[in-house]
């Protein structure tokens, strides 16, 4: 099978994105099939990566600022901002020159390979998406399999990045791609549902995010109690309980007084009691490996911090499944009956609580603690964990491809 792959981000991106795109075109190219990338890059170039073609095309604007604004928040004007507005209001699209030039080169790569199959994905960023809903109404005999990661991300037209008077014009496109494309991806069950519900033709797979490095057996204890958040605090998540709750237990003697919180690579303000402003660590943003060295070597429980208060459903978090297979227990202070709860029930890999539930997030860290005094890992499923594997998640992709088309 000839695979075409259009991504806004790929190797090398440090973007948690990326490494959902990386194991797609490398386990796709491991099962046999060709595989060709487009996406972006800072120069024009072609190389071979794990026996992928990858074509890196630049756009003076868009990658750019996408990028930029995962490290900084929205705040003010910019040249860069003014002209991609300016773009925007001229081309109805925030990546139209970025949208025309994956393209444009897909159609000679299409013609030149006989591609069979086309993978694209976006969630908020949908300018790879567009380009496979013009490119399958210009080759309509090719499989065309929109990856949305999440769900569909609508833009608020509050901010400077679309017109109220264009939200119809972008739903009408995000319609587009939902009903012409041949099969949806996401990363979870409630999300699927739901795209399958808007797409005419109902077809959905789930296809989890998942970690890629080798499953750690042994035990790595550091020498005071060290809890790690890996990540950035984003979209109105907080560390305010979990530090109240931390606090609570070293004044009340429960655990001890040189116990540790590590943050990596989170370039957003938090606020850190007094109390324990000496017990947390600030680390500056790592590689996706150190973060994963780090989570390894160097902690004892790791943390996930989400906000039901977002109203979405069905969101596992990158770092989430990145810290499934290191043997440490995990806490996800969230909302215990949404899928995190579900994932480390079901793998046994760790304690799930409500954001707004103090004694619960102590008691999880209570947990944490006595297995660390103890010397002791949770007894987890490594054969459930093991199915988070990137590799098998591609896998299940191509499995469902062979039973439901005749691609081979």
């Amino acid at each position: 099978m000839n695979i075409l792959i259009l991504t806004h981000y790929f190797h090398p991106s440090p973007i948690i994105s990326a490494f959902r795109m990386n194991a797609f075109a490398r386990y796709m190219r491991e099962a046999g099939h060709n595989v060709t990338v487009i996406t972006d890059g800072v120069h024009p170039k072609s190389i071979e990566w794990h026996g992928c073609d990858v074509h890196y095309i630049t756009d003076p604007i868009y990658p750019a600022y996408i990028t930029k604004s995962y490290l900084e928040r929205f705040s003010g004007w910019t040249l860069r901002r003014l002209i991609q507005s300016i773009l925007f209001r001229i081309t109805l699209h925030p990546a139209y020159l970025e949208e025309f030039r994956f393209t444009q080169l897909a159609k000679k790569i299409i013609k030149q390979k006989n591609i069979d199959l086309l993978l694209t994905t976006g969630s908020f960023s949908i300018g790879t998406q567009l380009s496979g809903l013009r490119l399958k109404r210009r080759f309509p005999d090719i499989y065309w399999i929109a990856d949305f990661r999440d769900e569909a991300k609508i833009p608020s037209a509050r901010r400077w990045d679309i017109n109220w008077f264009m939200l119809p014009h972008h739903r009408r496109r995000i319609q587009g791609i939902y009903d012409k494309s041949d099969l949806l991806l996401s990363v979870s069950a409630p999300i699927v549902d739901m795209i399958r519900r808007a797409s005419a033709h109902g077809n959905a797979l789930e296809i989890r995010n998942g970690y890629d490095y080798p499953e750690v057996t042994e035990c790595y204890f550091q020498p005071q109690f060290t809890m790690s958040y890996l990540g950035h605090f984003y979209n109105g998540i907080t560390p305010d309980n979990w530090f109240k709750a931390f606090a609570e237990l070293i004044s009340e003697g429960r655990i001890p007084s040189d116990s540790k919180i590590k943050i990596v690579g989170n370039p957003y303000p938090i606020n850190i009691p007094d109390a324990i402003r000496r017990n947390v660590s600030i680390l500056p943003m790592v590689s996706h490996d150190e973060a994963v060295r780090i989570s390894i070597y160097e902690s004892d429980t790791l943390v996930m911090v989400y906000s039901k208060r977002n109203g979405r459903r069905g969101v596992y978090s990158g770092k989430l499944l990145d810290y499934l297979a290191t043997n440490k227990p995990i806490i996800s202070i969230y909302d215990p009956t949404d899928v995190p709860g579900e994932l480390l029930a079901e793998t046994r890999a760790g304690f799930a609580v409500d954001e707004d539930d103090i004694p619960a997030i102590k008691n999880a860290i209570l947990e944490c603690h006595r297995l660390w005094a103890e010397r002791r890992a949770l007894p987890r499923d490594w054969d459930k964990i093991r199915t988070f594997h990137r590799r098998h998640q591609v896998e299940l992709l191509l499995d469902y491809l062979r039973r439901t088309t005749t691609l081979r």
